[in-house]
């Protein structure tokens, strides 16, 4: 009997066991794929497609909600197809063209220019015309508010003389200050070293305006009191040159910068509109300045001299205002009114004064030859 060859077996000298492929093995692939699908599972519960009872994403369902207005009868008119179906039903509506808004294009657009100023320099201010009770006191305030804008700015362009101009109408419009022109620009003229404007205090009225900027400066003045407003300055009450940048400076905020004046307004409520209240008194008082030239001279010389026979005191500032002024006295010039009284210094002859701050360059437009001399 013949054994059964075993044809299954494999012959280990002919049939060699096969190697391993290189690479990852089944445990990999089933680790991959288990990763997959719970990072689509994750992918589903977060983007919200799985929800429902069974615990995968939140349960979500709609119920229908009947909208109710308030007022039905308020709601059919808002909701009115025009004016004519909303009278319908409500015959005391009023007719939108009796205030001026029904009609959008009625009105003009508003300039972009003017939209950019207003956001950066603030709101400008609100026209106002100053009428006097009499003709005098309209050529007061006329004058006045010129020969602040001639020494303030006569080297200027006309903007920058409509900014000092603003400056005084708004300071009249503002309870801070005096109310009327005059009393604005000859402010503190009566004591050296404290006057608002610096020009009614320091001699430089002794120079005799140049008839062209002169004229010019009436006529700035002229339109600022019939009401013109300069709204590139804003709301300001204070300016000051590039040269300089005094201590309020920070305590106030700046508009804009024209010409060589810096301007600036109140911060919070009191440099807003509703501040410049101020009624105009029209009744304006004698122009400055109150301490005369002659003395204020006299001051920067060196050589003060007292006016109204009075002993000033040790800071060269005057001991009282002068009768005409109307501000109230300080409690310290009221304690000084019983000052021992001395002899006035004669006046000065016109020809003796020069002022050695003015130029000396030898190049003096014809106009400005005579700046310097005393006024006959």
């Amino acid at each position: 009997m013949k054994p059964e060859l075993n044809l299954t077996a494999r012959a280990t000298w002919r049939d060699p066991v096969p190697e391993k492929p290189a690479g990852p093995g089944r445990n990999f692939w089933a680790a991959l794929a288990a990763a997959v699908a719970v990072a689509c599972l994750a992918f589903l519960l977060s983007s919200g497609q799985l929800r429902g009872p069974a615990g995968f994403g939140p349960y979500q369902v709609t119920v229908p909600v009947a909208f109710k207005p308030h007022d039905p009868a308020r709601w059919a008119i808002m909701t009115a197809e025009d004016y004519a179906a909303a009278l319908k039903i409500d015959p005391t509506l009023p007719d939108p063209n009796s205030v001026d808004y029904g009609d959008a294009a009625a009105t003009p657009p508003a300039e972009p220019a003017l939209l950019r100023d207003e956001a950066f320099v603030g709101p400008p201010a609100k026209s106002y015309a100053f009428r006097g009770v009499t003709a005098l006191d309209r050529e007061r305030a006329h004058y006045c508010l010129t020969a602040a804008i001639y020494y303030e700015a006569a080297s200027e362009s006309d903007d920058g003389m409509r900014g000092v101009a603003q400056t005084i109408i708004n300071r009249v419009r503002h309870p801070s200050f005096p109310n009327t022109v005059c009393g604005v620009v000859f402010q503190g003229s009566q004591r050296a070293g404290v006057c608002q404007f610096t020009f009614s205090c320091d001699g430089a009225m002794a120079r005799a305006p140049s008839k062209p900027n002169w004229l010019r400066a009436s006529r700035i003045a002229s339109a600022a009191l019939g009401g013109y407003v300069f709204p590139k300055v804003g709301l300001t009450t204070h300016y000051h040159t590039q040269a300089i940048w005094p201590r309020w400076g920070k305590s106030l905020v700046m508009t804009n910068i024209v010409g060589a004046h810096i301007f600036h307004r109140w911060r919070g409520r009191w440099g807003m509109p509703d501040a410049f209240r101020a009624p105009y008194l029209g009744r304006e008082p004698v122009p400055g300045p109150y301490l005369p030239i002659a003395q204020q001279v006299a001051i920067l010389r060196g050589g003060a001299v007292a006016p109204s026979g009075l002993v000033p005191d040790i800071s060269g500032a005057l001991a009282a205002p002068l009768p005409n002024v109307a501000a109230a006295p300080t409690p310290g010039a009221m304690a000084q009114q019983n000052a021992t009284p001395v002899a006035s210094a004669p006046t000065p002859p016109p020809t003796a004064y020069s002022d050695p701050r003015l130029g000396q360059s030898g190049q003096v437009r014809e106009e400005f030859r005579k700046s310097g001399e005393w006024i006959q």
